[in-house]
């Protein structure tokens, strides 16, 4: 049978046939995924992370949803997400799986292929508590405060590490449009000024609804996709071998899906 990604079945055995996208064959062709390889898509759920890595220009905070598309290449061999990474383990950046925006994102976070990383360590959901100079109090999920670029005194940094009580002046917003939306709703544009107040323990969630596919490879390799990166990967398989039948047929308009970091 022959399927997308997204809708083949979990663990079996499937072999890619074509990768509909330039841009996504170019990705997993990178590392070593490409027609006529061998990978099984994992019947696990996905609990993305939010990492500490330093990277050539410091200490740097990853969301889940960034470091799960940020493939790293490490010192013995492996090729994992970042958010695969255990605390000490080093590396370069092999890859993004992500769209333009993400890029864009990570090379202001001082962050592009080939650079070399540390992981730090894996931070459970925080919250970042904040006042806006003239507005008030808001509250900043760790993805939010990881996307938002600012100078604290002389130094640039993301708003994930700056310094409570400082007042920090927002110059950029980073990511994808989605993203942007999102923090535009809060009221947030550059020029403001934030002080942190104090950063709590966020209340515990579960990524649920199949938002993500994790595959891996013959090699070992372990990768997320999201679901229309996962309508775009064609893959057959042996009828009568399936495992644990995978989610129900998507409808995902993939003509945009590689822009949203």
């Amino acid at each position: 049978m022959e399927a997308s990604l997204a809708q083949a079945p979990c663990e079996t055995p499937l072999t890619l046939t074509r990768i509909v996208g330039r841009q996504l064959e170019a990705q997993l062709g990178r590392m070593g995924i490409y027609p006529g390889s061998c990978i099984t898509r994992l019947d696990e759920e996905v609990a993305l992370k939010t990492v500490r890595v330093r990277g050539p220009k410091g200490e740097v905070l990853l969301g889940g949803g960034m470091g799960g598309k940020v493939v790293a290449h490490l010192d013995d061999g492996r090729m994992v997400p970042l958010t695969e990474l255990r605390p000490g383990e080093t590396g370069h950046i092999e890859a993004v799986t992500g769209g333009v925006s993400l890029a864009e994102t990570l090379a202001a976070l001082g962050l592009v292929n080939d650079d070399r990383i540390e992981m730090l360590r894996v931070i459970p959901p925080m919250e970042y508590v904040a006042h806006v100079q003239g507005r008030g109090r808001i509250r900043l999920a760790e993805g939010m405060a990881a996307k938002i670029l600012g100078r604290l005194g002389d130094m640039e940094c993301q708003f994930a590490n700056a310094q409570a009580g400082a007042d920090f002046v927002v110059t950029r917003i980073l990511g994808g449009e989605r993203a942007r939306r999102a923090i535009a709703a809060l009221g947030l544009a550059v020029g403001d000024v934030l002080r942190l107040d104090h950063v709590a323990k966020a209340p515990s969630y579960r990524l649920s609804g199949g938002g993500r596919i994790v595959i891996s490879s013959r090699e070992g390799l372990r990768l997320f996709l999201r679901l229309d990166q996962a309508d775009l990967v064609i893959v057959r398989w042996q009828a009568g071998e399936t495992g644990a039948q995978g989610g129900a047929p998507q409808t995902t308009d993939t003509t945009s899906g590689d822009d949203r970091p």
